[in-house]
């Protein structure tokens, strides 16, 4: 995980490798509001197959403990890495801590890497 504050927006970066979930937490703040851009990434090894069935994975977002994104894609380029993206915005309340959650659904296409990051955009 990596952050910066002062003067520098909040940027919280988690980067995984070889497993289907990853987690951060963004504190928060005692007496300001702020607003994130929150990015999801996963790339995975689809495996080369001579079968005419395409492989499945997906991704997922959870904001405390809510669905916040969900997506199921239907890979056609056996023996290729390919992958899923998300971006939203998200505000923060002052207080309160925000748990983000992305995870990678399926089994079928093994994960190269995950990421998850918020970057501060400004207060409310």
């Amino acid at each position: 995980t990596v952050h910066t504050c002062g003067p520098a927006p909040e940027h919280w970066v988690v980067r995984v490798t070889d497993t289907a979930v990853a987690q951060l937490v963004i504190p928060g703040a005692l007496s300001r509001h702020r607003v994130f851009d929150v990015d999801v990434q996963v790339q995975v090894r689809v495996p080369g197959s001579t079968s005419t069935k395409a492989a499945e994975f997906g991704l997922s977002l959870e904001i405390n403990g809510s669905q916040q994104w969900s997506r199921t894609h239907r890979s056609t380029t056996p023996g290729q890495p390919d992958g899923l993206e998300y971006h939203c915005t998200l505000a923060v309340e002052p207080g309160r801590d925000t748990r983000l959650r992305a995870r990678v659904i399926g089994r079928q296409c093994p994960v190269i890497s995950l990421s998850l990051s918020a970057v501060e955009q400004g207060t409310v």
